[in-house]
């Protein structure tokens, strides 16, 4: 038996007013997990719309998505007893409560203050060394039951966690339809390879308003349409596709890099995604898209090259491309990519002119 889940959400200026009605569904008594930033960001929005929910827990998750911070939630006796975990903030603070709240058996609400990834309505948590490289992803058993995106604060959030949602974003479609290329799919990841196509062409046509927008603090049409594809476009192809579909190379190329302790500390998860996007459109010949992508990175000054990510293009990326070959993101793939191929599409794209 096959248990599909879409995401539940609520989107606008006052999305958090349907705060204490979708939790009520699950009981009163409430913790509020969050990044720092992310919890001043929208608390004058949030204190009222928890009405009569018990808060008996607000704590900081911590500074990484990794095993030690969700331990430290787990074994937090006021957290057991809370009926509901509310998570608040970005990709590492959702993972982190998510796989906080798998582990202890407790439905999990998120509240989007930014639109970076997907995180927000996914059942997988990307874990994290303390030292900020990658560790693994592991499966939930379910996804969070509702999102609330209250799109004024993501307005007012750092422009660049939008761009770099924007990049991720992009790099589902193209990852999604060449790790399911030749294979017969069920309904649910047919469904799912269908939607991925809002992750591609709406965000090139609406991407570089929505950044207009979001630069100048205002909630437009365009902004909407892009967060909603961030967060819940690229958030249904995760929850619809099998596991294998979800991702492919500017993923794994993106876990490769994040051993070069500069990739982490200096860049974003999807800006460093974008790239690995373009190398993999280079690897496979999809000329068409490239040329769109590529020239679409340019105009709102997404990565295009190494010298982008503060590489040389003679640095020789050993151990980026060792790590980059092994990981699971490439398991499941339409043909053997090996550290040449990779290597020699970063190479091709170091020459390409679009």
């Amino acid at each position: 038996m096959k248990n599909v889940t879409l995401p539940r959400y609520t989107i606008g200026p006052d999305a958090l007013n349907d705060l204490e009605r979708v939790v009520s569904a699950y009981g009163r008594k409430v913790a509020l997990i969050h990044g720092a930033k992310a919890y001043a960001a929208c608390q004058a929005l949030l204190t009222p719309a928890l009405g009569s929910l018990d808060v008996v827990r607000e704590v900081c998750y911590g500074q990484e998505a990794t095993y030690e911070n969700v331990a430290k939630l787990t074994e937090d006796p006021d957290v057991r007893r809370a009926d509901v975990l509310i998570g608040i903030g970005g990709g590492k603070c959702l993972d982190t409560v998510k796989l906080a709240g798998d582990q202890l058996g407790k439905p999990v609400v998120t509240i989007a203050t930014i639109a970076s990834t997907c995180a927000a309505v996914t059942k997988i948590s990307i874990m994290y060394n303390a030292d900020g490289s990658f560790k693994d992803i592991p499966k939930l058993k379910a996804a969070p039951v509702h999102c609330l995106i209250p799109t004024s604060v993501i307005a007012e959030a750092p422009i660049q966690y939008l761009w770099a949602g924007i990049g991720d974003t992009m790099a589902k479609h193209v990852e999604c339809t060449f790790s399911a290329r030749n294979d017969q799919l069920d309904y649910a990841s047919e469904l799912g390879r269908t939607i991925s196509a809002m992750c591609f062409e709406p965000v090139i046509t609406h991407g570089a308003s929505a950044l207009r927008a979001a630069k100048n603090q205002e909630v437009s049409d365009d902004l909407e349409q892009i967060i909603q594809n961030i967060l819940i476009s690229t958030g249904s192809v995760s929850l619809l596709v099998h596991p294998d579909y979800n991702s492919a190379l500017a993923h794994a190329l993106f876990y490769g890099l994040t051993v070069r302790e500069h990739i982490e500390k200096n860049h974003l998860h999807g800006e460093v995604v974008s790239y690995g996007t373009l190398v993999q459109l280079m690897m496979d010949g999809q000329m068409e898209m490239l040329q769109k992508a590529y020239a679409f990175h340019r105009q709102i000054g997404l990565p295009v090259c190494l010298a982008d990510l503060e590489l040389s293009k003679d640095d020789p990326l050993s151990d980026v491309l060792e790590m980059a070959e092994k990981n699971q993101e490439l398991n499941h793939i339409p043909y053997p990519v090996t550290q040449a191929l990779i290597r020699k599409a970063i190479d091709d794209l170091e020459n390409y002119a679009g």
